[in-house]
């Protein structure tokens, strides 16, 4: 008699439990097999029966959901991102948009994700799959690593991702100068077009190894007669460092012959149509003889070394951080006789 007492109250009490249990499960919407079921995994997670470990482990979940639904999309990340550049230069902005209509015509897939849950394998295929020459992938991994180091400071991913993705290798290449003939042919190009307001722009990029995107940002101002140096300003720079360049004499006498008002650019209007222009005319800018990029520069700086034989002082010259940048990219010995780089620094063929 008292055996089947306790079976009945032990029923009721399970039913009684059943019924509050599928109460709170009502309110959450959950069925009692996807409860169940759930209770399974989440036990076979944690590798234990205690509840206070399962809620750990749910809680803890919970809080990624919560954190993964306010990750904003990659789309809107990086408009934020791009908003937060706008004190950059237009050219960098540029390379930063540029960056983004490539993703958008080749992964247009990535936009809609949330930028938490894009992992360093989707990173390393984007790089690989949508640029194609090494120094395309280099900068755009360059500026995804900005663009997710952004989007950690703010909270909406825990790591950077493209910060496990390789660095592609940039395969060097060996170097070469232009020869003093195509020096010569350059120059006689701007003054057969009329383009004589170029030539101190080229004259820049080639005696005194300017970058050609500095070049654009120079002023008349920018250039001391006196001290016979050039001020690269650290708004002007590439690397954001100011520099000192010399107005060596070659130099000295196409600038001086063509000195203009301070206030003004050295680059003349329409600067990159007449300068396509001057080495179209003078045999550039064909499939078979591609213009090199910073050839002036690389011709600059071998020559320099090759007659001056002052490594730290063309280093200074050209403003890099370390000269095994400048050994590894920019020299060329190859063909560069002593006599020829006298020659050079004379002007042959230019006056």
């Amino acid at each position: 008699m008292e055996s089947e007492k306790f079976k009945i109250c032990v029923s009721q009490n399970l039913v009684a439990q059943a019924l509050s249990a599928q109460q709170t499960l009502e309110k959450t919407k959950i069925g009692v097999l996807d409860a169940a079921r759930l209770v399974k995994e989440l036990s076979e997670l944690g590798h234990t029966r205690k509840l206070n470990r399962l809620r750990t482990i749910f809680r803890l979940g919970c809080e990624v959901a919560a954190r993964e639904r306010k990750t904003p999309s990659f789309d809107l990340a990086y408009d934020y991102f791009l908003k937060s550049k706008n004190h950059l230069r237009t050219r960098t902005l540029q390379d930063y948009r540029q960056i983004r209509s490539v993703l958008l015509r080749t992964f247009p897939e990535i936009f809609p994700l949330r930028v938490r849950s894009i992992s360093v394998a989707l990173c390393g295929e984007i790089i690989n799959s949508a640029f194609h020459t090494l120094r395309q992938r280099r900068k755009a991994r360059a500026v995804l690593h900005a663009f997710f180091g952004y989007c950690v400071r703010h909270g909406w991913c825990r790591e950077n991702p493209m910060s496990a993705t390789d660095l592609p290798m940039l395969r060097e290449r060996e170097i070469v100068p232009l020869t003093l003939p195509e020096i010569a042919t350059l120059f006689r190009s701007a003054a057969d077009l009329r383009l004589t307001d170029c030539v101190p722009a080229l004259a820049l990029m080639l005696f005194a190894g300017i970058r050609p995107r500095e070049i654009e940002r120079l002023y008349w101002s920018d250039i001391d007669p006196e001290e016979r140096v050039i001020s690269i300003s650290p708004t002007h720079s590439k690397t954001g460092g100011s520099r000192h360049v010399s107005i060596l004499p070659v130099l000295g006498k196409i600038l001086f012959a063509q000195f203009a008002c301070s206030n003004t650019k050295i680059c003349p209007p329409n600067w990159q149509r007449k300068w396509a222009k001057i080495r179209s005319d003078a045999g550039w800018n064909t499939p078979e003889n591609p213009w090199r990029q910073d050839v002036l520069r690389h011709t600059f700086a071998s020559y320099h070394l090759k007659f001056f034989k002052n490594l730290p002082q063309l280093q200074c010259e050209m403003g890099h951080a370390s000269p095994r940048l400048l050994r590894t990219r920019y020299l060329s010995m190859r063909g560069v006789t002593f006599a020829a780089a006298e020659r050079f620094w004379q002007g042959e063929g230019i006056f």
